[in-house]
């Protein structure tokens, strides 16, 4: 779930920008992005152990004392899993539409059945949507394996020449803007309880997670840029791999980087449906959500699979991915911040996880920020976006807390 969550809103959706941003230097970015990741991750580990049942950001929150920051922090966090979900209904749509040739319209129409579909997954229960999970993830990482090898099999250091051609600040702000391509191993504490060994086996898989995307993504990137030049992926940027699979193997590196494409899209989309609608049942369960979206049918949040899915098809149909993956990585890079807090401010003081804790909170912070300043200066359009589903999301929820207080 952690892997195939963090590969579907990673190489394929991202690729083409981050090249954009940081040139040759771009695989230094999703190391950066992975550094800032495992942080993250020890924060949820830790956090997880203490709190030994399903649950995230909301529920370690309200069990430090903080029930007001808690239902904030879920509102946003599950505005950004729309958004996260958003990117990979539009990766999918894309990659597909440009396969066969075919225009927007039909990348759009793509984009709303591909989720359509995962809900039907999702509804059929757990056993259903683990199966479908493990085939996904499998074929997709074979398939990036195999293009990245062939590009690999031409390294060239001349094609990375000069290294630092977009500069340092390229560097870091690409980690900021394509952070959403490590959202995902997130996903696994609120599937706590359904963990075998939870205390052993979460923070195991948090780690290595982690890790083996972070290794693909470096292969993958450097393989690409060793097949075609950056320029060319980025003008491609919503289906760069599919350029790259086409120069490796013709026409069938063109489908084989379309299916991954496809089948890695479709792994986040499932793994993010899955744990999201628990997260939205949770939150309606403590009083903070309307009753009706986190209602259950025969076990099942029917509601909040539905309504997270119209949500993301909605916001699928916007014209680019810029907008939809830097409201994503703000989003995340914001909550996990906090839980990098929280969990500093929970753990003793002089010890190394509160140091490990703190520096993780700095950076997220730094990132933000990075994400912030690259927006104001590159694309006012995508930050009026973010401010404009800002305001919104505060004043529904401003208006929903002032409703609950009156009846």
């Amino acid at each position: 779930m952690a892997v195939g969550g963090m590969i579907g809103g990673g190489i394929f959706s991202v690729l083409g920008l981050t090249i954009a941003l940081a040139g040759h230097l771009a695989f230094a970015s999703f190391l950066l992005g992975a550094i800032v990741a495992l942080l993250t991750a020890h924060a949820y580990a830790r956090l997880a152990d203490r709190s030994r049942r399903s649950g995230g950001p909301f529920t370690y929150l309200r069990d430090a004392g903080h029930p007001r920051p808690a239902a904030w922090v879920a509102w946003l966090l599950i505005v950004g899993y729309i958004f996260a979900l958003a990117v990979y209904a539009f990766t999918f749509g894309h990659y597909l539409a440009n396969a066969v040739g075919a225009p927007d319209s039909v990348a759009r129409v793509a984009s709303a059945a591909v989720l359509a579909g995962f809900v039907a997954v999702n509804l059929r229960g757990v056993v259903t949507s683990g199966l479908v999970e493990d085939v996904v993830v499998y074929t997709k990482v074979a398939i990036l394996g195999g293009i990245a090898a062939v590009g690999a099999a031409s390294f060239s250091t001349s094609r990375l020449d000069p290294l630092d051609n977009e500069g340092v600040l390229g560097v870091l702000l690409g980690a900021g803007v394509i952070f959403v391509a490590y959202e995902g191993f997130e996903l696994l504490p609120y599937d706590y309880d359904d963990i075998d060994r939870p205390r052993r086996n979460l923070p195991l898989a948090l780690y290595l997670s982690v890790g083996i995307v972070a290794l693909i993504y470096v292969v993958v990137t450097i393989g690409s840029q060793m097949l075609l030049p950056d320029a060319t992926i980025t003008a491609h940027k919503e289906v760069a791999f599919a350029e790259a699979g086409q120069e490796a193997l013709g026409a069938v590196g063109l489908w084989a980087a379309t299916i991954g494409a496809l089948f890695s899209t479709s792994s986040a989309i499932n793994a993010t449906l899955f744990s999201t609608a628990r997260l939205v049942r949770d939150v309606g369960a403590a009083g903070e959500l309307p009753t009706a979206i986190a209602r259950e049918r025969a076990g099942l949040p029917v509601a909040a699979i539905a309504g997270l899915a119209v949500a993301a098809a909605a916001f699928a149909m916007l014209p680019g991915i810029t907008e939809l993956v830097s409201f994503g990585s703000l989003a995340f890079l914001v909550v996990f911040g906090l839980i990098n807090f929280l969990h500093a401010r929970r753990t003793a003081d002089g010890s190394l996880d509160r140091g490990l804790a703190y520096t993780g909170a700095g950076a997220c912070l730094a990132a933000a920020a990075g994400l912030l300043y690259y927006l104001a200066t590159e694309d006012p359009l995508a930050l009026l976006l973010i401010g404009v589903t800002a305001a919104f999301v505060v004043s529904a929820r401003i208006a929903f807390s002032r409703r609950a207080a009156s009846t």
